[in-house]
């Protein structure tokens, strides 16, 4: 499913490449591309926390998934917590105690990457 067969009856990797800085609005921002699949990423935070979210020992990571169309579904919610688990990994939320991060992923394009 990751691959298209090659002429020799081979497997081969759909090209990937991602681009840096195409938003001014949020913080940070992202495009990925990996064959015909295409997702824009904006970044946002540290900023102030929201009500219960707040996390004392750490920045609270929010992960928002919208599809090219529609609402998100179950689907895109599932994919969200997929991504804060992986996310929260690499980010250095101790620096920034009390505060919120959100990540926010549009689907430009979906050939089966996601």
């Amino acid at each position: 499913e990751g691959g298209k067969m090659a002429a020799g009856g081979g497997c081969c990797l759909r090209p990937f490449s991602c681009e840096q800085g195409l938003l001014s609005r949020p913080d940070g921002s992202a495009a990925f591309l990996q064959g015909d699949t295409s997702v824009l990423a904006g970044l946002y935070g540290p900023a102030e926390v929201k009500g219960s979210k707040e996390l004392p020992d750490r920045a609270a990571l929010e992960v928002l998934l919208r599809p090219k169309v529609g609402l998100p579904g179950v689907l895109e919610r599932s994919r969200e917590q997929q991504l804060r688990g992986s996310c929260e990994g690499v980010l250095l939320g101790v620096l920034h105690p009390r505060t919120a991060v959100t990540l926010v992923l549009q689907v430009l394009s979906d050939a089966g990457s996601v």
